[in-house]
């Protein structure tokens, strides 16, 4: 089919080539016209050849074409028969597969069965196991527990038992705590006694707070006396002389009680009473430190009444006209252990000022001394300084210079190596 394409082309340019040839000779010379004349004649003799060629390829093509036609009608014919042998064969295929898909689901199927029963068969073992694992932990839970609990109870009885034991010997030392509170409170019923008791308190927060040297025991204040008082704490006095703070404990602990057991009844009136019974003893206490301890230039101006208990201090501190009439009548401070621990603290403190201010000078000379050593001690540190800097210097300049030689020799050495390969 491809050659008779070509043929046709070619033929196209053979005619093509004519008819321009005819073109060229028309209106030239008689000459050229006679030529004219015999290529027209040549140009039909050639178009007669041209078209028994045709005719010819036509008949060819025409054979050709029924040939195609020929071999395209048994090549569907074939094409069908292999379409319907193909769909036999798929049918087939499809038929064994899905025979072999029955075959495989009931197979499938079988060992699913055969799969349950079997898991069946576990699981009834497995809860007849535990069964029987429950059955004997819950019998050794019952005997651990029976056992437990034995011990238990014999445990607890016996510490009831102690307990009991304990309790009757704690009741006896009721029994004994019991005297000896009778006996403390046979004890305090003396003035003599209930003094001791808060003048060793107040001793024990005087000697916990300052030295034994800024304060005195049992002496007396007031020149050619021969009332001693407590204690007195030393402060210094006009000339170097020592100047006496006096501080002493007093205990009206009947009157005190009064007040206690007033308030517990509830009777206003007897309160009343045992309040104002409370304030005259706190008075006459005051007048007698007044008496007996102050006199200035030798003592300050007010003295310290210690009450040993927060409960008594309290109980007299309310009366703020009490304690008012004191200070301005008697120039007397009351003090509880916390109040008079915070005043010798102050007091403590006070010295330690003092002993300062007296030594200041010594400090200063000390501290003159201190900047001398150390304007010296800077010197040497500078001195110092400039030593390792001139080290330091004199060291970078002889690693650079012999860093300098050294890399001159490699240089040299490169140099001579490079001449020796050249």
């Amino acid at each position: 089919m491809t050659f008779v394409i070509i043929l046709l082309i070619g033929l196209i340019i053979l005619v093509y080539s004519l008819i321009t040839r005819i073109d060229k000779l028309s209106g030239g010379t008689p000459a050229d016209n006679q030529d004219r004349s015999a290529l027209d004649a040549e140009l039909m003799n050639q178009l007669r050849q041209t078209h028994a060629d045709f005719e010819n390829l036509r008949q060819v093509v025409d054979e050709k074409l029924a040939q195609v036609q020929s071999q395209n009608t048994d090549n569907q014919t074939q094409s069908q028969q292999t379409l319907t042998a193909l769909q036999q064969t798929i049918d087939e295929k499809l038929h064994q597969m899905q025979t072999q898909s029955t075959q495989t689901l009931q197979q499938s199927h079988q060992a699913v069965t055969a799969l349950q029963q079997t898991i069946d068969d576990k699981l009834n073992q497995i809860q007849t196991r535990n069964q029987q694992a429950l059955d004997q932990m819950r019998q050794t839970v019952d005997e651990k527990l029976e056992a437990t609990l034995q011990t238990r109870l014999k445990q607890t009885f016996n510490n009831l038992n102690q307990q009991l034991a304990n309790v009757n010997k704690s009741i006896g030392e009721m029994q004994s705590l019991s005297a000896d509170v009778a006996n403390l409170n046979r004890t305090l019923a003396g003035t003599k006694t209930r003094g001791i008791v808060g003048e060793v308190q107040l001793g024990m927060i005087i000697d916990d707070i300052l030295t034994t040297n800024q304060y005195e025991h049992e002496i007396p204040t007031v020149p050619n006396s021969t009332a001693h008082v407590e204690y007195a704490i030393k402060l210094p006095g006009a000339d170097g002389q020592t100047m006496w703070l006096p501080v002493d404990s007093k205990f009206p602990l009947d009157r005190y009680q009064a007040v206690l057991d007033a308030s517990e009844s509830g009777d206003s009136d007897q309160m009343a009473k045992a309040r104002k019974a409370l304030a005259t003893q706190v008075k006459s206490f005051a007048n007698d430190i007044h008496t007996k301890y102050l006199q200035p230039p030798y003592t300050t101006n007010f003295g310290i009444m210690f009450l040993p208990t927060e409960g008594l201090y309290a109980e007299v501190v309310r009366d703020a006209q009490l304690i008012e009439d004191l200070r301005r009548q008697e120039s007397v401070v009351v003090a509880g252990p916390s109040t008079i621990a915070a005043i010798l603290n102050s007091l403590a403190l006070g010295f330690k000022t003092l002993n300062i201010q007296q030594n200041a000078v010594h400090i200063g000379k000390t501290l003159g001394t201190i900047k001398t050593e150390f304007e010296k001690f800077d010197k040497l540190l500078q001195t110092a300084q400039k030593h390792l800097n001139n080290a330091s210097h004199n060291l970078d300049d002889l690693m650079t210079t012999r860093t300098n030689a050294i890399e001159r020799a490699f240089r040299a050495i490169d140099e001579i190596e490079s001449e020796t390969d050249d």
